[in-house]
């Protein structure tokens, strides 16, 4: 009895967790769910990839974030930045 209810347990907190997860996602980042905005987010971070980035894309990114991208400490706030700008343009 105490196996079952454990599972039980785990598949609702894991069920729960991720629902909060994908919610708090969509809500920090309303864009993420149209096409669009993972578009722009692919194809800025495959170009930046390699370490070349091409002037189409670097024109279609506001001076702004380029800054914020240029100034980020690490790889991760790097991607942050441009999830930001891809995600929450309207």
């Amino acid at each position: 009895m105490n196996k079952k209810r454990f599972k039980i347990r785990f598949i609702q907190n894991t069920f729960l967790f991720f629902l909060g997860f994908f919610f708090g996602i969509g809500s920090i980042w309303p864009g993420i769910v149209k096409d669009s905005g993972r578009k722009c987010f692919l194809k800025i971070i495959q170009d930046g990839s390699d370490g070349n980035v091409s002037m189409g894309t670097i024109f279609s990114i506001t001076p702004n974030y380029l800054l914020k991208i240029k100034n980020a400490q690490n790889k991760y706030y790097k991607v942050l930045f441009v999830g930001d700008f891809c995600f929450r343009k309207s």
